[in-house]
């Protein structure tokens, strides 16, 4: 009887709370209607997928990529952009560094190379660009108001550097002849492009809120000479440019880096196939604070393996993570999944390539363990976790 009377008393209470709500906070939303569950695309990626927790590369978000110089990272985010394009999303591809050669993106992308909602610029200025972000994001907005694109549309902009940003102010004081510096403004460039970010991205962050875009930015990354001992031994001596607000504001933190060779053969018959790369994702706001450092590998091909295309290995990735779940059965040199039989991974590899439909069953069936599976990492000492 008790409790049936505590229940009515906070039933009445709720039903007193919800009048006061109705007469006096008119112009406010309630919390989970504003606080929304994390969106994301899926990415030829499942391993970082995998590592992100929320299936995907997430979308409203601005993303930083680093690390060292050669070692993926416009690798990485060719392949962001194919899988947006892939799920009929719009996609720009900001070229500061003017290094992109289009047969590259043609292997890279390959059928999507040419898609329409495709688009890319090479910016004169730090102006021009946020300009053009800014009209990108939206076209989008604007497309699906009216109804032209699915209203669940996204967008991803990549911008291949920050570093290549430039202030038109900058080149107007260099061209002026004055002898101030050799950056134009008495070696402030740096702090005055840090400032630019931070306030850029003040407007960035609630614009791609609205619009269900993302931002994913590369970042240069430089030797730390104060790095100690204990950063040395665990891959922390680096630095980041671009100033602190690019890492706080930050809803991912991703450092790409070349991991090693995919190889066949032994001793002086082993011959390169391709590269494996590793994400090493150090900050996280889209899943839950941990206290490790999720890691992601994703494999290239350089075309040398028959019936294996140049270009992103995604069965190879598949199997990777396969093995780590258990859903392949290996005995010996024999991989099997299911009826599936293949002498050697690389055999298997290529079995996926020119079977479509088994790459896609053993993906699902790693997709599925998702659920059960935490991602690898390690904490900041190097244990793994």
């Amino acid at each position: 009887m008790a409790r049936k009377r505590n229940a009515n008393e906070a039933s009445d209470r709720l039903a007193a709370l919800g009048r006061v709500v109705a007469a006096r906070f008119k112009g406010f939303q309630p919390a989970a209607e504003v606080l929304t569950k994390v969106r994301a695309v899926p990415t030829i990626f499942p391993q970082f997928d995998h590592a992100t927790k929320v299936g995907g590369l997430p979308v409203e978000r601005f993303m930083l990529v680093h690390g060292p110089s050669a070692n993926g990272k416009s690798t990485m985010v060719l392949g962001l952009i194919r899988s947006f394009l892939e799920r009929e999303h719009f996609a720009l591809f900001v070229d500061a560094e003017r290094t992109t050669p289009q047969d590259w993106v043609d292997t890279m992308l390959g059928p999507v190379a040419r898609h329409p909602c495709f688009f890319a610029k090479r910016p004169a200025t730090y102006e021009e660009t946020v300009e053009l972000v800014r009209d990108f994001c939206n076209g989008i907005a604007d497309a699906k108001e009216a109804g032209e694109v699915p209203a669940d549309t996204s967008g991803i902009i990549v911008i291949d550097s920050l570093r290549k940003l430039v202030p038109a102010n900058i080149f107007k004081k260099l061209s002026s002849g004055k002898e101030e510096s050799i950056d134009g403004v008495g070696g402030r460039a740096a702090q005055m492009k840090a400032a630019l970010n931070a306030a850029w991205l003040d407007e960035l962050i609630p614009l791609l809120e609205r619009t269900g875009t993302c931002v994913v930015a590369i970042a240069r990354e430089s030797e730390d000479p104060d790095a100690d001992a204990h950063a040395r031994k665990f891959g922390y001596a680096f630095k980041i440019t671009g100033g602190k607000a690019i890492v706080y504001d930050a809803s991912l933190v991703l450092r790409v880096e070349l991991a090693g060779k995919v190889t066949e053969g032994t001793d002086e018959r082993k011959r390169v196939l391709g590269e494996r790369h590793r994400i090493t994702v150090r900050k996280t706001k889209v899943a839950g604070k941990d206290d490790k450092v999720t890691t992601a590998f994703f494999h290239t091909s350089n075309g040398h393996l028959k019936g294996v295309p140049e270009g992103f290995d995604r069965p190879r990735d598949v199997l990777a993570m396969a093995k780590q779940f258990g859903l392949v059965e290996i005995k010996g040199a024999w991989v099997k999944f299911e009826n599936d039989k293949h002498n050697g991974e690389n055999a298997f590899v290529k079995a996926m390539h020119a079977d479509p439909e088994l790459a896609k069953r053993v993906e699902a069936a790693v997709r599925e363990q998702f659920k059960t599976h935490e991602p690898e990492g390690h904490d900041d000492d190097g244990v793994i976790v």
